[in-house]
């Protein structure tokens, strides 16, 4: 062997490692709520763990212009991710802030219009790329226009010669999948936002887990198989959301017939378990927790530092791209941010 070809070699082996170890980093992604600037500021964001964050929101109108939430867009959040050199982007949508997708996707002088805003947009604020929250396309026809809006940003981002990322938050129900066209999208986004939790919720006449590993209905698990087998995406392009928050019914037991369900923080519920009257239960087979309080006959089904860690050993099993949290700030504790935490200790993340 000559010692020409052996560098050769090694030069080939040295590129397959590293292309290796790229594919293998794994990201933690945190979606950042505007209306929460107050409680959490951006310089709480601890980017040792946090690689991307995600602003919310900004939403298109009918006409392609654009809005946005007081607070959006944010010099000093932007600043402070690439000062600790992460990236930072945008979302679009929202629960709520979705009415202008249809008709701005349908007309394709209107749709060109607010990819354009879209750009000039990120270009004058500094934002790194876009997450698409359209929640949710209702019919094949919103289904095909997606997919165009998507193909037309990604054609719009590779002209700017330079990286912009573009993602997309997806239900994790089975639902709503079925207006996702992810044959069509697979090629144009960077990864999927996999909303893995509200299983359960105010929506559902009966108590359940928020986000339940395994379960014997739609679960993490069942999701994450959905999108991988029924429509071939790739697992680096899932990212596994976890909720910074739980939710609180008035039943009698876990599955059990039940009013309410609103969504609590997990920093309230660490005040609640403070003010007694919870017993902690730990789930086998979802690989959760939830609390109870007889004498209110109430039940709160939530994530925990050891569920998180679950999780998160989960993904890295299936070979997901990373984590995403709804939302950064939901855990902060006099400091402490012990979900967010969990994840650190969990997930292998390049150190900025």
């Amino acid at each position: 062997m000559t010692r020409q070809f052996m560098i050769v070699l090694l030069l080939f082996t040295l590129i397959l490692s590293f292309s290796a170890s790229s594919m293998s980093e794994e990201l933690v992604v945190g979606y950042y709520r505007a209306w929460t600037r107050e409680a959490f500021p951006p310089d709480k964001i601890d980017f040792n763990i946090v690689t991307h964050v995600i602003h919310a929101f900004a939403w298109p109108e009918a006409d392609g212009s654009i809005s946005t939430y007081e607070n959006c867009p944010d010099p000093e959040l932007v600043s402070a991710a690439h000062k600790a050199g992460r990236k930072v982007m945008i979302a679009f949508g929202g629960w709520g802030n979705c009415e202008g997708f249809p008709p701005m996707s349908a007309d394709p002088a209107i749709r060109a219009k607010f990819v354009e805003n879209v750009m000039e947009f990120c270009r004058k604020n500094g934002y790194d790329g876009v997450d698409l929250d359209w929640e949710f396309p209702a019919n094949p026809e919103e289904r095909d226009n997606l997919s165009v809006l998507v193909a037309d940003l990604r054609k719009a981002a590779d002209a700017l010669g330079k990286p912009f990322l573009i993602t997309m938050a997806i239900s994790a129900g089975s639902w709503s999948g079925d207006h996702n066209d992810y044959e069509a999208l697979a090629d144009n986004i960077d990864w999927l936002n996999d909303m893995t939790y509200d299983f359960y919720g105010t929506w559902t006449d009966r108590a359940g887990h928020n986000a339940p590993l395994y379960a014997s209905q739609e679960s993490v698990n069942s999701s994450v198989m959905m999108l991988m087998r029924k429509f071939k995406m790739p697992p680096e392009k899932i990212m596994l959301g976890l909720p910074f928050y739980g939710r609180r019914f008035k039943t009698e037991s876990l599955y059990g017939p039940s009013i309410g369900g609103d969504g609590v923080s997990y920093n309230s519920i660490v005040k609640l378990m403070n003010e007694g009257g919870w017993k902690y239960n730990w789930d086998d087979v979802s690989m959760v927790p939830y609390l109870v309080n007889e004498a209110e006959t109430e039940l709160l089904t939530y994530d925990t530092p050891e569920s998180i860690a679950i999780k998160c050993a989960y993904a890295k099993d299936m070979k997901l791209r990373g984590m995403m949290i709804w939302a950064l700030g939901g855990d902060y504790i006099d400091g402490s941010q012990p979900l967010l935490n969990a994840i650190g200790a969990h997930v292998d993340v390049k150190k900025p």
